[in-house]
């Protein structure tokens, strides 16, 4: 890997939902700049806040506090650049892209700060940083990424996960409409990608510290890589973010727990993907190899993977997440139904909302249709392959509290095309009954 410029600026991202607390934070750690310079003095800081309205407001006000200070004679008041009119990790990507550009090239800066606009995917502007252009160059040639952030409000998080459990297991969700993003779902992709999640409002929580616990517990069940820090009123100390470069573009972009158990699920670890059996019982096993971590021993947060070979009947899975899955706070993960047998589906449930996606084709049905042959398929098909159906396979990774894994199971089955022959068995009937 070649040698980043001694001037490549360090950039430090934070995302979070809307009144998480972000521009509080922005402006408190901005507030320290007078004495958090790299030899003790001033630092040489700017910051980057976005907006989706037309007036950034948060940019607007980080923006006048910064300026209020300089009018006082603070040293080391950052630069502030306002961009609005759009989320930075779709529309206003290139603004930011340009933005950072324009500020590591000018090697004023020891440090850049980026606030995202509540709805945000950390992904996203990842992506801006380790995306290269048509003449190889990328963002990350010129600022270094030094940690994804995400910003929490303890008690909202609590809340949704709270009403999130009890949808589970009473009432009908509901279906994301096309681009619809559910609310809580973007929560927990937030926490999924990210390098330290800052609990915030923690001041806000019972005075028994028991909400800031199961936030705490949910952050570490979802990302157990993230770094976790609690706070109050966006209180925290400059350094812990200028002194580290946390942000490493594989570990971080696949620290979900979704996707470490499907990676696992992958490499073998849980078993032959072409067991006959269709469903390989796997048992939902803590990060750590020193016993359950304490988001399960303290308060019952586990997965486990479905796994399967047979088709799905789509209206029986529809019907099943609908109905709703007791306990389960998120689901994701692949699935083929004998409806649509060329198409590779993906189901995604947060909250109340279920959201349903074609993502590519199976490689079974590109030999099936004369677009490809056995020859040509990459490795990471060929160890998934499994005579009659190919590649095609069930692969969903449920997470949530006391999850009943046998009922999980059996209702999963019951959505086979055949009734669940690949599986336990059933009588053909999708829905949850234990």
């Amino acid at each position: 890997m070649a040698m980043l410029p001694a001037d490549c600026p360090p950039v430090t991202v934070f995302s979070g939902f809307l009144g998480a607390g972000k521009t509080t934070l922005l402006r408190h750690l901005l507030g320290q700049a007078a004495t958090a310079g790299s030899d003790g003095g001033p630092a040489r800081w700017a910051a980057v806040v976005n907006d989706v309205a037309a007036v950034n407001i948060d940019g607007a006000v980080v923006a006048a506090d910064t300026a209020a200070r300089r009018a006082l004679g603070a040293s080391g008041a950052a630069e502030v650049v306002e961009l609005g009119n759009g989320c930075v990790c779709c529309s206003g990507s290139d603004d930011l892209g340009e933005a950072i550009a324009r500020l590591a090239a000018a090697g004023a800066y020891e440090h850049l700060w980026v606030e995202t606009s509540g709805v945000a995917d950390p992904r996203g502007v990842a992506t801006l940083f380790t995306r290269k252009n048509p003449f190889g160059r990328a963002l990350a040639d010129q600022a270094r990424l030094a940690a994804l952030v995400t910003v929490v409000d303890v008690v909202a998080l609590v809340a949704e996960a709270t009403r999130a459990g009890a949808a589970g297991g009473a009432g009908a969700r509901k279906e994301a409409g096309s681009g619809q993003r559910p609310v809580f779902e973007l929560m927990l992709e937030q926490i999924e990608c990210a390098d330290v999640v800052v609990l915030n409002q923690c001041d806000r929580a019972d005075a028994a510290g028991e909400t800031v616990a199961r936030a705490e517990a949910l952050v570490a069940g979802l990302n157990p890589r993230a770094e976790i820090v609690r706070t109050e009123h966006g209180q925290l100390a400059a350094e812990f973010f200028t002194g580290t470069i946390r942000f490493e573009a594989a570990a971080t972009l696949g620290a979900a727990r979704w996707v470490r158990e499907l990676n696992r699920v992958a490499s073998g670890a849980g078993g032959s993907p072409g067991a006959r059996a269709g469903v390989a019982r796997l048992a939902a096993k803590p990060m750590s190899g020193a016993g359950p971590a304490r988001h399960e021993r303290e308060f019952g947060l586990t997965s486990l993977v479905y796994r399967a070979r047979p088709g799905f009947d789509a209206a029986r899975l529809r019907a099943l997440f609908a109905g709703g899955l007791p306990r389960v706070l998120r689901a994701k993960g692949f699935f083929w139904t004998t409806e649509n047998p060329d198409e590779m589906g993906f189901v995604s449930l947060a909250g109340g909302v279920v959201r349903w996606e074609t993502l590519s084709v199976w490689w079974t049905a590109r030999i099936d249709n004369g677009r490809a042959s056995l020859a040509d398929r990459p490795a990471s098909v060929v160890a998934n392959w499994a005579e009659p159906h190919g590649d095609r396979r069930q692969e969903i990774v449920l997470i949530g509290v006391g999850l009943d894994e046998a009922g999980l199971r059996a209702a999963l089955d019951a959505c086979a095309f055949d009734g669940g022959a690949g599986g336990s068995g059933g009588t053909g009937r999708a829905g949850y009954s234990g």
